[in-house]
């Protein structure tokens, strides 16, 4: 026991000035040589580099390919934001759009992609994260202009045929880029929430602003319709009917309708999470793409009345306050999301509060689009209109199947596998109902009759007698795609499995014999008597490894102990 206490001892290691040394006398590890003196004070460890600056690719190299790619996004968005209408009333393909707002268009781009040139010209990165918020400024305060101009045309032509100018794709592209090229330059090779915390706060502050902008949009144009909905229509002898109780009640479904869908998507911007922000980053890209291809295909027309131009909340459904916050907060949280830690980009956990978050937002949507299908069908009704109840039913149903599967999917991703082929073919079919809703909502609407003398808008506006589908709809097929995605991804994360130690048993090890515990109090029952307690044989009368290998030529003994009085008896060496 003493040399294996002295081997022991022997062994571990030894601290020389701070310095982790093995000792000399143990024959392992490297030969020692002569030992130096250590070059830093005694009692400081010596850190090594970590072991991926020992490869070829560091940390200055990782994170200046990764301010490459930020930057090449944000050029891309800058020089596309031009090519989209930024309201009704200008863009490039939008007749009589002042050549003053142009020149200030253009004069806020250039100083944005400035900011991408010069920025790399400086030495220092603070200097070069200072230059970068400066020179973006500009962008953002003309964007706020355009929001401050429809929030006027909004107040004054309130009730009125006058359409107000909405916010379009241009400037849902334009602050996203403005808001990448503003980032300051990463110089680490994860960036986590306390390396942002200011964008963080405007992240939020976005998120207020877009839920406190939509409830003053909807509590605006429900003033509006009940004011309208309480006066007395062309045609109508009572002074209140049916049809004032239908464009109230109409108005109030649209309205609650398009605001819930809004505050459960904004809501995502106020959780500092990481699934919160994986989600919002999906909806943001979803929502750019989703403008872009109802503003270019020539059916976007027919998609969305307003030709994906964003209006208030709830004039065409949701509005540009969730547009605008989703489109800003996704490229609030490129840092955090594309290059943030690799563990929160393996953790499946992560990938799974994600994905039911997009799927909350679709079944929220789709029954709010269901519940206003059959609003229409039933004042159709009350007022004897043509119902169509065909049309309207049908696409109700796809509306409840849409949101029944997401549903189940939410369920079963909360805590069922994702490596699941089931899960991965629901996820794909979730994406073709999504799609099928948008041309459903367009193949099977309700139009007016065509006329041949109609005056046709430039811009916007269709035959559509009651507009549900919207850019909206486009937005919920790319969040069903990127649903779709993570689910793969996060069904390919293993996780890692830890090993328990258990620990190790002394062998020998002297045992107490176990104390028999009274069952009630008093005298213990007669089981525990001491005449009923059979002990084992003490230690000193056990036999020796040697008498039990003895030859077969004796006969077995029975051992018993020294209380034990009487003769033994041994049978005779009887070989029959």
């Amino acid at each position: 026991m003493r040399q294996h206490q002295t081997c022991a001892s022997s062994n571990r290691l030894r601290t020389l000035g701070g310095v982790v040394t093995l000792n000399s006398g143990t024959g392992r590890g490297p030969i020692p040589g002569p030992q130096q003196a250590p070059s830093h004070p005694p009692g400081v460890y010596q850190q090594s580099p970590p072991a991926y600056q020992q490869g070829p690719q560091t940390i200055d190299d990782l994170a200046r390919r990764r301010n490459n790619f930020r930057d090449l996004a944000a050029l891309v968005l800058l020089l596309l934001a031009p090519l989209f209408p930024w309201n009704l009333y200008f863009g490039l393909q939008i007749p009589g759009s002042r050549s003053v707002v142009w020149v200030l268009v253009g004069l806020v781009t250039l100083l944005s992609l400035l900011s991408l040139l010069l920025s790399r010209a400086r030495k220092g990165p603070a200097a070069a994260s200072t230059l970068r918020v400066v020179l973006n400024m500009p962008y953002l305060v003309l964007l706020a202009f355009f929001v401050l101009f429809d929030v006027f045309e909004s107040v004054k032509f309130g009730g009125q045929v006058h359409v107000p100018g909405g916010i379009g794709p241009g400037g849902w592209l334009g602050i996203a880029g403005a808001l990448l090229a503003a980032q300051p330059v990463l110089t680490n090779r994860t960036n986590e929430e306390l390396s942002y915390p200011r964008w963080l706060q405007a992240a939020r502050v976005i998120g207020y602003a877009s839920m406190f902008g939509a409830s003053l949009s909807v509590g605006f144009n429900l003033c509006w319709a009940v004011r309208y909905g309480l006066q007395r229509q062309p045609g109508q002898t009572e002074q209140f009917g049916t049809s004032n109780i239908i464009v109230i009640v109409t108005g109030v479904v649209y309205g609650l309708v398009a605001l819930t869908a809004l505050l459960v998507a904004s809501r995502w911007i106020l959780r500092n999470t990481a699934a919160s922000r994986f989600a919002t980053f999906a909806l943001g890209a979803s929502a750019l793409l989703a403008g872009m291809i109802v503003w270019l295909i020539p059916l976007g027309r027919q998609i969305d009345s307003f030709h994906g131009i964003a209006q208030d909340t709830p004039r065409a459904g949701v509005g540009y306050e969730g547009y605008l916050a989703w489109v800003a907060a996704a490229a609030l949280f490129v840092p955090m999301t594309l290059f943030g830690p690799p563990g929160v980009r393996a953790d499946r956990d992560v990938w799974r509060g994600a994905i039911r978050h997009g799927l909350t937002l679709i079944v929220v949507w789709c029954l709010g689009s269901a519940l206003m299908r059959i609003n229409d069908l039933g004042g159709a009704a009350m007022i004897d209109f043509p119902t169509y109840p065909y049309n309207r039913i049908t696409l109700a149903v796809f509306d409840v199947t849409t949101a029944g599967l997401a549903l189940w999917l939410r369920v079963k991703v909360g805590g069922g596998p994702l490596r699941s082929r089931l899960i991965a073919a629901l996820s794909t079919l979730l994406f073709a109902l999504t799609v099928s809703r948008v041309f459903l909502g367009v193949v099977l609407a309700i139009r007016f009759p065509d006329t041949p003398n109609r005056a046709v808008q430039p811009v916007y506006g269709n035959d559509f007698a009651q507009q549900i589908t919207s850019t909206f709809d486009v937005t919920l097929c790319g969040l069903a795609l990127s649903i779709f995605v993570a689910i793969i991804i996060a069904g390919g994360i293993r996780k890692t499995r830890r090993r328990v130690r258990r620990p190790l048993q002394r062998p020998g090890a002297a045992q107490r014999p176990p104390v028999p515990i009274p069952t009630r109090p008093g005298v213990p029952p007669p089981s525990e008597a001491r005449t009923t307690q059979f002990g084992a044989a003490r230690p000193q009368h056990d036999a020796p490894t040697s008498v039990l290998s003895a030859p077969p030529g004796n006969a077995p003994r029975i051992f018993r102990p020294e209380e034990t009085t009487g003769p033994i008896f041994r049978p005779p060496r009887n070989p029959s």
